[in-house]
């Protein structure tokens, strides 16, 4: 499906504030509520749009304790299922593959500094390798999806 750029006025919209009235947006972009409706409908249908995220407060909730960890993977599994086993881990909140010394990046929160280390001891029997732990001090922000480009770059 080719978006245009009333789509992508949309979709700035909606990744700004997941739960904006439909009809709020049909104002800001000019068109109906109806339009819209449609419009995230089909974009929904598509895939282009794969749900709304809740954004929670890490240590109003008990996991204040923020980590990105490098994985080098001696596991003779493919990264796609390693990925798939660490997702089990209540604690991993994203995990992608990357270029580089490491296979693998997970993000994890935590309660303590001890149960981080926990989930990390729980990452390296899954991967059958080491990690490289980061500490995050300060979340500036998180999660922050791009403009999008009424006329995107080709």
């Amino acid at each position: 499906m080719a978006m245009d750029a009333l789509d992508r006025r949309i979709i700035d919209l909606l990744a700004a504030d997941g739960r904006i009235p439909f009809a709020q947006i049909a104002g800001q972009v000019g068109v109906s509520t109806a339009t819209v409706h449609q419009r995230v409908k089909r974009l929904r249908a598509s895939n282009i749009i794969k749900g709304f995220k809740l954004e929670l407060d890490w240590k109003a909730v008990g996991l204040p304790v923020s980590a990105i960890v490098s994985i080098v993977a001696r596991s003779a599994q493919p990264l796609v299922e390693i990925a798939d086993d660490l997702r089990k881990i209540d604690y991993v909140t994203s995990c992608a593959s990357v270029t580089g010394e490491f296979d693998l990046v997970a993000t994890v929160r935590a309660a303590t500094p001890d149960h981080l280390g926990e989930i990390i001891d729980e990452i390296r029997v899954i991967s059958d390798g080491s990690t490289v732990t980061a500490l995050v001090l300060t979340a500036f922000y998180e999660g922050e999806a791009p403009k999008l480009a009424v006329d995107p770059p080709s």
